[in-house]
């Protein structure tokens, strides 16, 4: 029997194609050691067991469509076909896909997206944007053949007929639905007339919302300036985007309701704004009229001219109150010379002589004789009586 010659390149290049053709569309689970992120693209890293080792590779092409991170100490089941690296002659297993050991991949992608943005602070409540009660415009992005749209236009239709609306329709699943949604966020926040976005869909599988999982969208809608509502699926479906929304509605119906007041709250509202702001203008009003009564009390104290006004009033008055004293008196007075007059007039010669008496008056002096003893014997005098003069002479 002749015996095979090789060099080492031929016995390696048939040892591969020999692996490739035996070991071919493979299913390999183990644990993670020693990854690497080649800047090229590719990742490198050890699959091993117990008591064996297998280098692995995963190239650029293929790893572009995981979506989590591998870390040592994670336990994967990996497919594809074993070969050898013929310039170092080692083999190693090329992956064509990947998965998590007794979880599904994409739940494995689920939870490391979701624990890498929550450490960033993606989710964060106080960098939660305010969604206006009453916006003025309103942008929905969802796709413009699904019911999700249907939904949303019939509830604002009904509870806000009078709320401009721009829709923009894109992909809700599949490869590049991710990019499609981000990129119509961005489009739309440049219009500074729009107030709230909305995006979303209907329900699904997993797999069909897993555009709304995307690390692109999720890093969007944070960067977005204008208040976005996801309204992803049905009330138990969560995903990324309604972690990083500033809003999470259950349904698209809901999202409808939540992002603006009825009209019928509308007028609630107002009215209730309106007694509110009757009220504080009333007592402000009471307040600035109070504080003002205060201030002109406090100037018309210190302005002199209000001193001499306030003086001048209390001399008036002090006047007529005297006034009114002289004149009651005058009168009192007018009333008792009335009096006195009348005792005069009694008292007069000629009520005298009225009364029967007569007046005597000297002839020589002219005087009224008081007594008889002011007269001599022989002496002429006058006697007045009430019917004339008579002529008389003191006899003794």
């Amino acid at each position: 029997m002749r015996n095979l010659h090789y060099t080492v390149s031929e016995l390696i290049s048939k040892t591969r194609r020999v692996l490739e053709l035996s070991f071919k569309d493979i299913w390999v689970d183990g644990e993670i050691s020693n990854v690497h992120y080649h800047s090229s693209g590719h990742i490198y890293f050890t699959l091993k067991d117990g008591s064996s080792e297998l280098r692995c590779a995963m190239f650029k092409s293929t790893n572009r469509v995981l979506r989590f991170q591998l870390e040592d100490g994670m336990r994967i089941m990996i497919y594809g076909s074993l070969s050898i690296f013929e310039s170092r002659g080692q083999i190693q297993f090329i992956i064509e896909k990947l998965e998590v050991s007794g979880v599904g991949a994409l739940y494995q992608a689920y939870e490391t997206l979701k624990n890498k943005l929550e450490s960033e602070g993606l989710f964060s409540i106080d960098d939660k944007k305010t969604i206006k009660s009453i916006p003025k415009m309103v942008g929905i992005i969802t796709s413009n053949q699904g019911a999700a749209l249907k939904d949303i236009l019939n509830v604002l239709e009904r509870r806000a007929p009078f709320l401009n609306i721009i829709v923009c329709p894109t992909r809700v699943q599949g490869d590049g639905a991710a990019e499609e949604i981000s990129s119509a966020i961005i489009e739309l926040s440049n219009n500074r007339n729009i107030d709230t976005i909305i995006i979303g869909r209907g329900g699904g599988s997993i797999e069909d919302l897993w555009a709304f999982n995307e690390e692109v969208l999720a890093r969007t809608i944070y960067d977005c300036n204008i208040p976005i509502i996801s309204a992803v699926g049905h009330e138990t479906d969560f995903t990324i985007a309604d972690f990083v929304s500033d809003m999470r509605a259950a349904t698209p119906s809901v999202a409808a309701e939540l992002v603006c007041l009825s009209k019928y709250e509308i007028l609630q509202k107002m009215e209730s704004s309106y007694n509110e702001l009757i009220t504080i203008v009333n007592g402000l009003i009471n307040s600035k009229n109070f504080i003002l009564k205060n201030i002109s009390n406090q100037l018309s104290a210190l302005q002199p001219l209000n001193k001499i006004s306030a003086n001048k009033k209390s001399l008036n008055h002090i006047y007529n109150t005297i006034t009114k004293l002289i004149r009651y008196k005058l009168n009192n007075n007018n009333y008792d010379l009335d009096g006195y007059e009348k005792q005069l007039n009694n008292l007069g010669p000629k009520q005298v002589l009225d009364r029967g008496y007569s007046i005597a008056t000297s002839k020589e002096t002219n005087k009224i004789i008081r007594s008889a003893k002011s007269i001599m014997t022989g002496d002429l005098f006058s006697l007045q009586t009430r019917e004339g003069i008579l002529e008389a002479e003191k006899i003794s």
